[in-house]
C-alpha cells in the first residue's frame, strides 16, 4: 500500500535529471534543462482532496514549495510541481482534474545522484517520503541537513518508499498511478490517452468498420479468434492548439506497410501510449513471452513511424470490451482499452464510473490490477530496446497470418 497523506495523496513520479542522455523537455521551450525536473503527486482516493498548505521539502534546500490556498485535487488527479518554467516554455497540461505548478526557481534542487522527496502536511503534522538512486532516508524532524524549520514533532506515514534507480532523461515512477511497484521510464507529466484516432478501421465479422461508426454491442474480431461485443465507448477530442501546447497529445502515425508485407493496410493513427503487438523469438528471450504489447511511441525509431504534426483536430476513441483484447486495426494487431490503473487518469470520473459499472469493478480493484492484460505489457524503455534488437538482427516485428 502506497504511503499516503490526508486519505490518499502519494508521491507518484520524480524526474531528477531531464538534461541527460534521453533529454526530456517538460516545459516545451526547445531545451531540456535541469529546471525541467519535477515532482508529481497523485490522488489515489475516490474523492477530491484539499491539498492547500502541503509542503515539499528538500534536504539541501529546505521548504521549496507550498500548495496555494484553494488547491483541490480531483480523484485520480495529478499535481505536478516543476522546479522552474524557462523562457519560452509553459507548464504542461493533462486531463481534467490535473494541476500544474511552477515553483519559480532559477536553479535546480533535485539531486541527480540520489535524493529524498519529502511531502509534509502541517495540519496533521505528518509527512511521507520517497528516495531514489540509493539515497538513505532522512529524518527531517532533527532539523539537520537543510530541514531547519521542519516540525520536530511530525510523524512519518509508512516507512518511506524506495523508487529505485533512474536513467538520465527518464523518471522514476510507479508502474501504475498509486501502485506499489516502481520503474524507470519515459516521463509522464499529467495523463495520457490510450486509444484509436478517428478514421481507424477495425476488423469485425462483417468486414472493416470505422471506429467512429462502432456502437455498444457491435462485435469486433480479436487475435484469439473470438468475435467480441463492444461494451463501452468513450471519445475525447483535442484541438490543434491543445496538441501544439502539449505535444504528447498528438497522434503517432504508423505508415502503410511500416511493419512489412503491407501492414498496416493504411496509415494508422494512435495515441502515443496505445500498445501494438510485437512478436517473435526476441520477445520470448527478453520477456519470456513470444507476444508483447509495446507503446506506439516506442516504435519511433522505425522508418515510416512518426509523431504527426497537428494540422487538424483529432478525436481519440476508447473501445472497451468485457476483457482486454488484441484487435486488428488497419490489419495491425493492437489493444482494446486496458482498464488498468492508467485509465483512472485519462477518463473523466463520471464516465469512468460507467465503464466500471459495465465490468462490475471498483476503482480499488483497478488500482490493484484485477484486470488481466491480454498479453505481456512492455514499458516504453523496454519497447525501444526490443525494437533495437529487431533492427540489429533484421527480424520481422510480427509473423504473417
Amino acid at each position: 500500500m502506497a504511503d499516503a497523506l490526508i486519505g490518499g495523496i502519494v508521491i507518484n513520479e520524480i524526474l531528477a535529471d531531464p538534461n541527460g542522455a534521453n533529454n526530456f523537455d517538460t516545459d516545451g521551450n526547445g531545451t531540456a534543462d535541469n529546471l525541467d525536473e519535477y515532482i508529481e503527486l497523485f490522488n489515489t482516493s475516490a474523492s477530491s482532496i484539499d491539498i492547500s498548505g502541503l509542503e515539499l521539502w528538500d534536504a539541501g534546500i529546505g521548504q521549496w514549495f507550498t500548495f496555494p490556498p484553494g488547491t483541490v485535487l480531483a480523484p485520480s488527479g495529478h499535481a505536478l510541481v516543476m522546479t522552474g518554467v524557462q523562457s519560452g516554455g509553459s507548464l504542461p497540461s493533462g486531463a481534467a482534474g490535473d494541476l500544474f505548478f511552477d515553483a519559480g526557481r532559477g536553479a535546480p534542487l533535485i539531486n541527480n545522484g540520489g535524493d529524498n522527496v519529502t511531502l509534509y502536511d502541517p495540519s496533521s503534522d505528518t509527512f511521507v517520503q520517497a528516495v531514489y538512486n540509493g539515497d538513505s532516508l532522512d529524518d527531517p524532524t532533527l532539523g539537520a541537513g537543510g530541514y531547519s524549520g521542519f516540525s520536530s514533532t511530525a510523524s512519518r506515514i509508512g516507512s518511506g518508499e524506495d523508487f529505485g534507480n533512474d536513467v538520465d532523461g527518464q523518471s522514476v515512477q510507479r508502474t501504475g498511478d498509486g501502485a506499489d511497484v516502481f520503474t524507470t521510464d519515459e516521463p509522464t507529466p499529467g495523463a495520457t490517452n490510450i486509444c484509436f484516432a478517428n478514421g481507424t478501421q477495425l476488423a469485425t465479422p462483417g468486414g472493416l468498420r470505422a471506429v467512429e461508426d462502432l456502437r455498444v454491442g457491435d462485435r469486433v474480431t480479436t487475435l484469439d479468434g473470438d468475435a467480441v461485443p463492444v461494451s463501452w465507448i468513450f471519445v475525447k477530442c483535442w484541438s490543434v492548439e491543445q496538441m501544439c501546447t502539449s505535444p504528447n497529445l498528438a497522434p503517432i502515425c504508423i505508415s502503410q506497410g511500416a511493419f512489412g508485407n503491407g501492414v498496416p493496410q493504411r496509415d494508422l493513427r494512435l495515441s502515443q501510449h496505445h500498445r501494438i503487438l510485437v512478436e517473435g523469438p526476441i520477445s520470448q528471450r527478453m520477456f519470456g513471452a513470444a507476444q508483447v504489447l509495446v507503446p506506439a511511441k516506442a516504435l519511433l525509431a522505425l522508418p515510416g513511424i512518426y509523431v504527426e504534426q497537428p494540422r487538424q483536430p483529432v478525436s481519440y476513441y476508447h473501445i472497451m470490451l468485457d476483457a482486454h483484447q488484441v484487435l486488428s486495426a488497419e490489419g495491425l494487431w493492437s489493444e482494446s482499452l486496458y482498464l488498468g490503473p492508467q485509465a483512472l487518469n485519462t477518463i473523466p470520473d463520471e464516465l469512468l464510473q460507467d465503464a466500471l459499472d459495465v465490468l462490475g469493478l471498483t476503482r480499488e480493484q483497478i488500482r490493484n490490477s484485477h484486470v488481466k492484460p491480454a498479453r505481456h505489457l512492455a514499458s516504453v524503455r523496454q519497447g525501444r530496446n526490443l525494437i533495437v534488437r529487431h533492427q540489429r538482427n533484421a527480424k520481422p516485428l510480427m509473423r504473417l497470418r
